[in-house]
């Protein structure tokens, strides 16, 4: 028992927990939606388990203490005060209790750190941010949490600030008795008052065009400054994009508070993780980021790339491509993704990287090359087949990749078909089809659409076996520099064709540059950066199998957002989906050592 008890220094530390704690949560209430009780922005659960991770689980009484006092701020007195904040306590105890039980090293020096830390604050945020809207349900205002804006923005806002604040402050007060040199301190110190500048300019200012140099200048500070100057980016962005939110001038669309604050927090949770991986790499601590990926690290990428990506086609590009022309979308997008790429190249060692590229065979670079070309390809026609097409229905067209890559490599005897694996591909196939609404493909006369879609897939693949013949060869920051120039150049390409350049009113739309911003990195980086990575260890065929999980997360980010409903055919198709996956996925590890495409 004696190890229970506080000392004089424990008690302190809780005192200014609470306070800290109590005073953000009660600051947090001014971004409730009317009637909600639910802040838009819910910073304090960051603070908290930063504070449990850094001081110790033990102080977790602090947390009550500073949740309930500041509980009046939010207008929602009343028997569901206390398991409203019981069940945000409990959030935060059990994540840091994850976070420890998973090895994550809070510092996060390493990219298995970043992943572990981001898996162990799902652990905590995604159950107990449930209990919290259902505790509002059953105890407070029915109406407060029904809606499925508010449940998703209870549940995500809890996991940003886990991840993205909670990590930010964790690695800042684990690093400070690291003193810097000199010349690498001024050279951080400059990149952070870069980065603030631009973010002024960029969401203060309505300039969305300084928004491609502050994804720069943010890459740079993340990999010269490793794990700090990951978290002091993801602050900066997190911050100023914050009053965006609460004006509505920003990139986050929407008519409610609620609204803005759904796309504020899924933009800023991809960008504080894209942050912190860059950081990792920058660290230079052993194993910061292996060339060759362990199979449940690959695995864990993947999923996270998948989610990503329906995340992005469902809601962000229906949206973005109402307000600008394909071409456009297609050419910023991919200029985002080079500039992050470069970014990072140049914050993790320039040289190193460039002498790699000159060390590559020539047939290697023309590989990269069809793979960034494949890269433009897949998203160009993704967009245009929204044109004529239902959202769901492309989104599943355009995730046929696995598919079209089986059957490839039966046909060239690469691949022994067994029956539990057709079996798998049977079920997933059964299940994208029932995804399709409307009856799309039994018209007599499909729409182009249809075939875009279906063409997307096909770009896909192309990318995807690129990938996998050059990755032997190259390094995986060569190959992502090389393809996304390709497909950048494509873009520019396309665009100066057809006459059409991104000007005054793209650029002058921040929800457009938002939006854009988004895809870039959600819906085009991180899937391929995931790809690039893991196609080694993997093979081609199993990484495409992770393109099916766009199609269910779409249709739950589509219903998140309030832009659909699901039916019972769609559930069901859901749940064939995922079935399949896990079922295929262990059909391919008992066939290890099939030769794949």
């Amino acid at each position: 028992m004696a190890r229970m008890r506080w000392s004089r220094g424990d008690l302190m530390r809780a005192v200014v927990l609470a306070v800290v704690f109590g005073g953000v949560d009660a600051l947090s209430s001014l971004t409730t939606s009317p009637g909600s009780g639910v802040a838009g922005i819910w910073i304090p659960g960051g603070i908290g388990l930063a504070g449990l991770l850094v001081w110790g689980i033990r102080l977790w009484p602090a947390l009550a203490v500073g949740g309930l006092a500041a509980a009046p701020a939010y207008g929602v007195l009343g028997p569901a005060t206390v398991p409203v904040v019981v069940a945000n306590v409990l959030a935060i105890v059990v994540a840091a209790w994850a976070i420890g039980v998973l090895h994550a090293d809070p510092r996060l020096g390493r990219l298995t750190d970043v992943m572990r830390f981001a898996l162990g604050s799902c652990v905590g945020a995604l159950p107990f941010g449930a209990l919290g809207v259902a505790c509002l349900l059953a105890f407070g205002d029915g109406e407060a949490g029904s809606t499925p804006e508010v449940v998703s923005l209870w549940v995500l806002s809890t996991v940003t600030g886990f991840v993205v604040v909670g990590g930010a402050i964790t690695a800042i007060a684990l690093r400070l008795r690291n003193a810097m040199a000199t010349r690498r301190a001024v050279e951080f110190a400059g990149l952070t008052v870069a980065t603030a500048v631009l973010a002024w300019i960029t969401f203060t200012l309505g300039d969305g065009a300084a928004l491609i140099a502050l994804v720069l200048a943010a890459s740079l500070l993340a990999g010269r400054g490793g794990p700090r100057g990951a978290a002091v980016a993801s602050l900066v962005m997190l911050g100023f994009a914050a009053g965006a939110v609460m004006s509505g001038t920003g990139p986050f669309g929407g008519d409610s508070v609620g609204t803005r604050s759904l796309t504020y927090q899924t933009a800023v949770l991809v960008l504080g993780i894209g942050f912190q991986a860059i950081g990792a790499i920058g660290s230079g601590e052993p194993g910061a980021a292996p060339e060759t990926p362990t199979r449940s690290l690959a695995f864990g990428l993947l999923i996270g790339g998948g989610l990503s990506l329906g995340i992005s086609e469902a809601v962000v590009t229906p949206e973005i491509v109402k307000l600008a022309e394909n071409v456009q979308i297609t050419l910023l997008s991919m200029t985002f993704a080079l500039v992050v790429v470069i970014g990072v190249l140049a914050g993790t060692g320039a040289r190193g990287h460039a002498a790699a590229l000159r060390a590559t065979a020539p047939r290697v670079r023309v590989l990269a090359v069809i793979a960034g070309l494949a890269v433009f390809g897949a998203e160009e026609t993704f967009l245009l087949s929204l044109a004529s097409t239902p959202v769901t229905a492309a989104v599943v067209l355009s995730s046929l990749a696995p598919v079209m890559l089986l059957l490839l490599a039966i046909v060239r005897g690469r691949l022994r078909p067994s029956v539990p694996l057709l079996l798998c591909v049977l079920v997933v196939v059964v299940g994208l089809a029932v995804m399709i609404p409307n009856g799309i493909l039994l018209g007599e006369d499909p729409s182009s659409g249809v075939w875009l879609a279906l063409a997307s897939s096909a770009c896909t693949s192309v990318a995807l076996l690129s990938l996998a013949a050059c990755r032997p060869h190259m390094s995986s920051g060569p190959v992502l520099l090389v393809a996304f120039a390709s497909a950048t150049a494509g873009a520019l390409a396309l665009c100066l064709a057809e006459g059409i350049v991104p000007g005054d009113i793209v650029f002058g739309s921040q929800e457009v540059m938002g939006g854009v911003l988004y895809l870039a990195v959600a819906g085009t980086l991180i899937p391929m950066v995931v790809a690039t990575w893991a196609v080694t260890l993997l093979g081609a065929t199993r990484v495409a199998a992770f393109e099916v999980l766009a199609p269910p997360m779409a249709i739950i980010a589509a219903l998140a957002w309030g832009e659909a409903v699901i039916g019972p055919w769609q559930a069901a198709g859901m749940a064939l989906v995922i079935v399949g996956l896990v079922l295929g996925l262990r059909s391919h590890r008992q066939a290890h050592g099939i030769p794949e495409p």
